[in-house]
């Protein structure tokens, strides 16, 4: 992607099909790098006059393990310095911040609406790096706790008559009640509905699989034309590759239980939980038999290192664990083969 077709996309000139293309394109974490420089091109060659001075974009993607506590960020109003933004991030020592200030993410939000209601709204993008979760309070008084890997963008005030974000990753939600102000949470797999309740996503788009755990309150799951309705203490599981949707009753505590530095799992599929994880510690494990995907796992980790909680899995299950070699003796051993007994 380059600045041209961007630029054409935000004037309105680009077919329905480009303009598809270009807003998968935008919302791909893949793409930061090059997204990064574009933002900085349309910054300073934009006829539209923001307040503030021109932001460091390089900084706000690279400065990593360290708290971001006096960045200004895009101020289409004077409320962008809000405590809560700030307080948000003197929580956490890995996030980076994308100021998507243009077209981009709100026609993927609202692809009907023209360019002139971007100027009332400011959109943040939060990304939490492997290894590290945070917690945000968004601009309605909804709390939001990030896991890890985890994508986020909310604007920085709500208008109109649906409060939209969009998560891809993992994330707990306890949300402001407002029947009347529906909060919605899209997701590239399935859009969450809810007016005040408590739930937590379980939705990577790179796994293909969602899952939503309803703790309190009320929420609707929407694909296509079909909607699901889902009580407290429901989980429902949707693979995008088979298309298959499996909905049950289980301890919804277990699935929030990340944000106290915990990982649950009971009867949950092997293929399942290794990727759950892996997010966990920050590797990648490779299941070596599609067998092995099927085993059911019961355990919880907490403050156990990789290599004890590996050992674990393979006493519960007949399963081995094999480090990939590497070449480089500084090289950290990241990749893991899974192999059948």
């Amino acid at each position: 992607m380059n600045y041209h077709d961007i630029e054409r996309y935000l004037e309105g000139k680009t077919t329905p099909t480009e303009s598809e293309q270009i807003r998968s394109w935008l919302i791909n974490p893949e793409n930061d790098v090059e997204l990064r420089q574009i933002l900085g091109e349309i910054w300073t060659n934009s006829e539209i006059h923001l307040k503030g001075q021109s932001p460091d974009f390089n900084r706000m993607l690279d400065q990593v393990h360290h708290q971001i506590n006096n960045q200004h960020i895009h101020q289409l109003k004077q409320k962008a310095s809000s405590p809560s933004f700030y307080q948000a991030f003197s929580r956490v020592a890995a996030i980076l911040i994308i100021p998507l200030l243009l077209l981009s993410v709100y026609f993927y939000f609202n692809p009907g609406n023209n360019s002139n209601q971007l100027a009332s709204n400011t959109f943040r993008e939060i990304y939490t790096k492997p290894g590290t979760r945070t917690q945000i309070d968004l601009p309605d008084g909804t709390r939001v706790w990030l896991n890890d890997g985890t994508t986020f963008r909310y604007p920085e005030q709500f208008t109109g008559s649906q409060r939209e974000v969009f998560v891809d990753g993992e994330a707990y939600f306890e949300v402001k009640s407002n029947p009347e102000n529906p909060f919605v949470v899209n997701n590239p797999m399935m859009n969450t509905v809810v007016t005040g309740t408590h739930f937590n996503l379980n939705a990577y788009s790179a796994d293909k699989y969602f899952e939503a755990t309803l703790l309190e309150g009320k929420v609707s799951l929407q694909r296509n034309n079909q909607i699901l309705e889902m009580k407290p203490s429901e989980q429902v599981q949707f693979d995008s590759r088979n298309e298959e949707v499996v909905r049950k009753t289980v301890d919804p505590q277990n699935s929030a239980a990340w944000i106290d530095g915990k990982l649950i799992f009971r009867d949950e599929k092997l293929g399942t939980a290794i990727k759950k994880l892996a997010r966990w510690y920050n590797v990648e494990i490779i299941l070596t038999d599609p067998e092995i995907n099927n085993y059911l796992m019961t355990a919880t980790f907490e403050d156990e290192k990789l290599d004890q909680s590996l050992r674990l899995i393979a006493l519960a299950l007949p399963v081995r664990f094999e480090f990939k070699k590497v070449t480089n003796p500084t090289e950290i051993q990241r990749t893991i083969y899974m192999t059948k007994k």
